[in-house]
């Protein structure tokens, strides 16, 4: 296993090699790109930083695989829980399959020494479907030895999400322990701008019952 999982710090070049492919003219591929301006910044019912957080990504695919960066910063100078992230996905119908490397960058961009994009110890391999309208997640964070499952569902007017963490090799979503550490309520709806525009907001309240923590975000998207 330990093999398997040092094999994944030379993904890099697995990911070079994935966008050459993307942008050949012989391969047809589609792309995104946006952002979302949320209030603060929670994910799986931690808050990383303080203040608001501007959330841009790029994206591009090909049939079923895509490949993106994914990023959060803060908008003031001292927010902090800056973050920029690389991912490869593959949709295989049943299961989607998503390798993502998480890094975190300082002020300016610069990362600490033993950091930066594959440097750091941050490497999660994550698998998603859904099942009879619940939609399953799982994520593993292969050096910090952390596990997340999710299971979602929408109620027409609201969507929850219940997420389980366990981190007993290393104090990561839940201090050392395991429990339920986000649940979340959310919506969404669009403000109409003009005849031709409207502007996507969407609202979550979050709790962490492990924590013991409470947030509610408020987010637009661009």
């Amino acid at each position: 296993m330990k093999k398997l999982i040092n094999n994944f710090s030379s993904a890099y070049k697995f990911t070079l090699l994935t966008v050459i492919a993307l942008m050949s003219t012989n391969i047809s591929y589609s792309q995104d790109f946006g952002a979302d301006l949320v209030s603060s910044y929670v994910w799986r019912g931690t808050q990383f930083g303080s203040g608001a957080h501007i959330q841009p990504y790029m994206e591009l695919g090909s049939g079923n695989f895509t490949a993106g960066v994914w990023g959060s910063f803060p908008t003031s100078a001292k927010g902090g829980g800056n973050e920029l992230d690389l991912y490869l996905g593959y949709d295989f119908g049943p299961v989607a399959l998503t390798v993502t490397n998480y890094t975190f960058p300082g002020e300016g961009g610069n990362y600490a020494d033993g950091e930066g994009l594959f440097d750091g110890d941050y490497t999660e391999l994550a698998a998603s479907t859904s099942i009879m309208g619940v939609d399953l997640s799982a994520g593993y964070f292969t050096e910090v030895e952390a596990l997340y499952v999710e299971l979602g569902f929408s109620t027409g007017a609201v969507d929850i999400a219940i997420g389980y963490g366990d981190d007993q090799g290393n104090a990561w979503y839940a201090d050392g322990g395991s429990g339920i550490v986000n649940m979340s309520f959310s919506g969404s709806k669009e403000i109409q701008i003009s005849e031709n525009y409207s502007l996507p907001v969407f609202g979550s309240f979050i709790l962490n019952p492990e924590a013991e923590t409470a947030f509610l975000v408020f987010g637009i998207s661009f």
